[in-house]
């Protein structure tokens, strides 16, 4: 079992997002796919944080309004962490959770669309989030590929229970990611034993690349998107599907709408046109020539009321296409 670090010590910041900036939406999504490493209750969000080899738990608290938005940061820890080093955790924060992006353009634009005025009006302020580093989000498009949500689960709990640890903080305890040298160091076969099949040999390949440092997250953050594509798509393992989310929710380039999954095409299908199957072509050029630059985040925006809206009633045909 994963060993629990005590994380006594703490340090607290005030931090002031640009408005409007909706805590809640932004830092619980019912679409991403559920690890142990994070806990969402209203107007609190915990997290597990590597950070720098050092295991940390962060602790986000709404202590402002959507207009005038405010949050408590506190950071937990073992070891000493020195006043640089809190800066850089906060900045980190900052990208993860899009402070400082101005939707205002956004919002004005499509607030009479036909399909995202009533969804603006109840999710206004929603921002992308990451709650992983570049690395943990790696892991996590592995062990979605070729399975179903609840086999993805079981997968990435394994993972958890073998290699990460337990950190807790503030009547809490959460699992944490393994830093990429811990599974450089393991055998593939070690690996499927696990469960995992074919996935170990993506997971031992991307654990090496960063181990040797052959990839830098933050260099790609300076990137536009076709430059940063060239960059994830060298990455072993990584298909079209995961190369549009990383581009999305890693690297905010709200514009990274260009594939769509078979099960994610069903879903748009009936959203947007009311149909069982519409094809790929024709949703991509209609979020193209609706939303344009915008286009991701505009599907972004309709996926999270449809996963709120699955928190509050059963959407039968929804469960057909997750299978959680």
């Amino acid at each position: 079992m994963p060993k629990s670090i005590i994380l006594d010590k703490k340090k607290s910041a005030t931090l002031t997002p640009q408005s409007p900036y909706n805590f809640n939406y932004t830092f619980h999504k019912p679409s991403h796919f559920p690890t142990q490493n994070i806990k969402w209750e209203k107007n609190i969000f915990y997290q597990s944080f590597i950070f720098k080899n050092k295991y940390c738990g962060l602790k986000y608290e709404n202590k402002g309004t959507i207009a005038k938005p405010k949050i408590k940061l506190s950071i937990y820890y073992k070891d000493k962490l020195n006043k640089k080093q809190i800066t850089e955790i906060i900045n980190e924060v900052k990208w993860r959770y899009d402070f400082e992006t101005d939707f205002s353009e956004f919002f004005n634009k499509f607030k009479k669309d036909r399909i995202l005025k009533d969804i603006i009006k109840k999710f206004k302020g929603m921002r992308i989030s990451c709650d992983y580093s570049l690395y943990e989000f790696l892991i996590v498009c592995i062990v979605l590929q070729n399975a179903t949500v609840r086999r993805s689960v079981q997968m990435m709990q394994n993972l958890f229970d073998k290699y990460g640890k337990k950190v807790r903080f503030d009547s809490v305890e959460l699992n944490t990611f393994w830093l990429p040298k811990r599974l450089n160091k393991v055998s593939e076969d070690e690996l499927r034993t696990l469960k995992i099949g074919y996935r170990a040999k993506f997971l031992k390949r991307i654990s090496k690349m960063f181990a040797n440092k052959e990839i830098n997250e933050y260099e790609i953050r300076k990137l536009g998107k076709d430059k940063a594509k060239e960059e994830l798509i060298k990455l072993y393992g990584i298909g079209p599907a995961s190369v549009w989310y990383i581009l999305f929710e890693v690297y905010h380039h709200y514009d990274a709408f260009d594939y769509i999954s078979p099960w994610e095409q069903k879903i748009y299908s009936k959203l947007i046109f009311n149909k069982a199957l519409v094809s790929t072509d024709r949703i991509l050029n209609y979020f193209k020539k609706t939303y344009g630059k915008y286009r991701m985040l505009a599907a972004h925006y309709i996926f999270e009321d449809i996963f709120w809206k699955r928190k509050h009633e059963h959407i039968e045909w929804l469960e057909k296409e997750i299978r959680l």
